[in-house]
């Protein structure tokens, strides 16, 4: 019965046009819907170049999106919000926005509205908030477009060579974070 439902569902997805999946892809996210589902998802119904292209495609207007909402529309409540706690929104200096959104992004388990939001809250440079923030997701994107495409086709070897790499990227960022964390002074 379940199996049924979900060749059901995948096929109404597959049926349904591009643009609302990029719409899903922009929007969703924004309200907490986590982003590696919907990734995954794009791998099975499209397949690797054509749900990869389609997933960064949306990453841009998902950045831009969550980070002029945080500076505009959110962030006057968000200020009364944390005023009431007796918080503030931190500032972040110039010199240090590289390494506070290299440390957002790249961080796992961080929902994308969460990154956006804090980032655009913090009032980081938008152009090097694009430039930092592409590349990184670009990586999650494609591992996990990678994984939904590999559900499909069902290739041992191609799946596990996909969580070996997938399993290296992991021991990369988790690298890379801590040596970013004794930079500021807040790591082991």
């Amino acid at each position: 019965m379940i199996l049924e439902f979900w060749q059901a569902t995948l096929e109404a997805l597959k049926g349904a046009p591009v643009w609302l999946y990029f719409l899903g892809l922009v929007l969703l996210p924004l309200v907490g819907m986590p982003v590696s589902p919907l990734w995954i998802l794009a791998g099975v119904i499209f397949g690797n170049a054509k749900g990869i292209a389609l997933c960064i495609g949306s990453l841009g207007f998902n950045f831009a999106l969550g980070y002029w909402m945080a500076r505009s529309l959110m962030r006057a409540p968000i200020e009364r919000w944390l005023a009431a706690r007796g918080k503030s929104v931190p500032a972040i200096p110039p010199e240090d926005e590289w390494l506070w959104i290299v440390l957002l992004r790249s961080t796992p388990g961080v929902p994308l509205f969460v990154q956006n939001y804090m980032l655009g809250l913090a009032r980081v440079r938008f152009g090097l908030y694009l430039l930092l923030s592409f590349p990184i997701q670009i990586v999650y994107v494609t591992a996990f477009v990678m994984v939904g495409e590999s559900l499909v086709t069902s290739s041992l070897w191609r799946g596990l060579l996909l969580g070996a790499g997938v399993l290296a990227v992991s021991v990369g960022v988790s690298l890379l974070r801590r040596h970013l964390l004794k930079r500021i002074g807040q790591g082991p």
